[in-house]
């Protein structure tokens, strides 16, 4: 009985913490069903969004925009970059209706201890010190938020974007 009774117990332990139950990091865009059609012009995006993985809050570690919609994600297991493997960030990208400098305003609160640069018309927030370059072997493995001034039509899943953030975090 002692037996049953602490098997039970682990059983509930695992089902109650598992990540499965764990809030979910934002919510996803509702694509609406006729972008699903294989012979919408939109398809593919709206596919990407609506298959999306969405981690937990507590799997990503850095906070929401709040408001802000998932309009897609990305799980690399690996790379090599200058001969050398590495396992890059995970990525999750998320439309805002919200000025750029809104949402900057909100990382810069939130992740005061993070450094700032600004790439390429991309503003960055970075955890650590020193320097920080796009798409070198220390970015693809720093925690980091990239927030930027959406293109038009660049989500045609999201109409009314008009700040990109993506979110690189460690899992």
């Amino acid at each position: 009985m002692k037996t049953l009774v602490l098997i039970s117990a682990a059983a509930m332990l695992v089902t109650f913490t598992s990540p499965a139950w764990a809030e979910p990091y934002a919510p996803k865009v509702d694509v609406p069903e006729e972008m699903l059609e294989p012979t919408h012009p939109n398809a593919f995006d709206a596919m990407m969004t609506k298959n999306a993985r969405v981690p937990s809050r507590e799997e990503v570690g850095i906070p929401p925009y709040p408001g802000a919609e998932i309009v897609h994600t990305q799980q690399p297991s690996g790379a090599t970059v200058n001969g050398k493997e590495i396992t890059p960030n995970h990525m999750i990208s998320m439309g805002s209706a919200h000025p750029v400098d809104r949402v900057l305003d909100f990382y810069r609160r939130e992740l005061s201890g993070w450094s700032e640069t600004k790439k390429m018309g991309i503003h960055v927030l970075y955890q650590g010190q020193g320097e920080f370059e796009l798409m070198d072997a220390s970015s693809m493995t720093t925690p980091h938020v990239q927030v930027r001034k959406a293109y038009p039509e660049e989500s045609p899943v999201m109409p009314g974007m008009e700040t990109v953030i993506e979110v690189y975090y460690r899992p």
